[in-house]
């Protein structure tokens, strides 16, 4: 299993990112955190994201999942087709319900289990990762329903790695870390740049 877990974009160790991915340059972009703005500012988000991987030499595609919500089958063969996914941040559980609305999270989880895919998480993209969202709402409201989305709240991540992560850590008071340390929980804080990586029997925290 390949995951590259990041406070911020990139982080500091894009190298490293693409060594993991390989020779397939191909990247499948998921901004879904992000369905809570308006149309034309996450659609100009996606632009600079697209533009930011193409100048490292990425051929960048957006997967949006919301085009998978009452279809999920047909995300399928496109999900077992990837090399890299990269998901971006935003709010953490508008990004989880678009993982089970789509079928995403299941599918996922069998080809980072299954496959030589590299997943990259940035924020949300990291913490879905971990077992439990309890903790994120600390920065992130779970009450943000975008269009299209049920007035629910999932709390269980994707349970793809054992410490809870704290993306932006500044080194002071954070509430994510004092729900971590009152419920006896390990975790791994992520200052901006710093990254979390797994790749096969490897996982350490990057600074």
């Amino acid at each position: 299993m390949k995951l590259y877990l990041s406070s911020q974009g990139f982080g500091n160790h894009l190298d490293r990112l693409k060594q993991m991915v390989g020779s397939d340059k191909r990247v499948l972009f998921v901004d879904n955190a992000k369905d809570y703005l308006p149309a034309d500012e996450r659609a100009e988000h996606v632009a600079e994201k697209k533009t930011e991987f193409e100048a490292e030499g990425f051929e960048f595609y957006e997967l949006d999942l919301r085009n998978y919500f009452r279809s999920p089958a047909t995300l399928k063969p496109i999900v077992e087709a990837a090399n890299f996914v990269f998901v971006f941040g935003g709010n953490t559980f508008v990004l989880r319900r678009a993982f089970r609305y789509s079928g995403f999270d299941d599918l996922l989880v069998n080809a980072l289990k299954n496959t030589n895919m590299t997943y990259a998480g940035s924020s949300a993209g990291s913490i879905v990762m971990t077992k439990t969202l309890h903790g994120a709402d600390d920065i992130d409201s779970p009450y943000i329903v975008p269009e299209g989305y049920k007035e629910e709240i999932i709390w269980d991540g994707l349970g793809l790695i054992y410490p809870q992560l704290v993306p932006h850590y500044s080194g002071g008071s954070d509430a994510m870390v004092d729900y971590f340390e009152a419920n006896n929980m390990k975790y791994e804080t992520l200052r901006d740049g710093e990254v979390y990586v797994v790749d096969g029997k490897y996982e350490e925290k990057l600074t």
